[in-house]
């Protein structure tokens, strides 16, 4: 179950990656740099459901308690390439990394990481 969990992290991972890169190419320039984070973080969002329900029966979670894990394993994945991303490759301050996660600054990612975390369960749920 852990390698499937991985590999699809990775493929969620990917999917964000494409999602923010649509956001920085194309939707800051047609809605400007707010509603492009709004826009994007609900299209992030579909992203994320529509993989855990195609991804999840093949994982086969047997209780809640796997579906937490797997999400943990999945916010663990995000997290760390968002952080790496943001530090490494665009060289963003820590500053700047901990307020992406400040919805009171009006970034949603720590609310979609939140999202991302119980989606297993959600859908585990859903699909009962």
């Amino acid at each position: 179950m852990i390698l499937k969990t991985l590999a699809i992290g990775l493929l969620l991972a990917l999917g964000e990656v494409v999602n923010g890169n649509v956001r920085v190419r194309v939707l800051h320039r047609l809605y400007g740099k707010k509603r492009a984070k709004t826009v994007s973080f609900l299209s992030g969002i579909i992203i994320i459901y529509v993989i855990s329900w195609f991804a999840l029966p093949w994982v086969s979670p047997v209780n809640y308690v796997d579906c937490l894990l797997i999400g943990f394993v999945w916010l663990a994945i995000m997290l760390s390439l968002d952080i790496y991303f943001g530090r490494y490759v665009f060289k963003f301050k820590w500053n700047k990394i901990i307020d992406d996660f400040n919805p009171f600054k009006g970034n949603l990612l720590s609310v979609g990481m939140i999202l991302l975390f119980i989606s297993p369960s959600l859908v585990f749920w859903l699909q009962s």
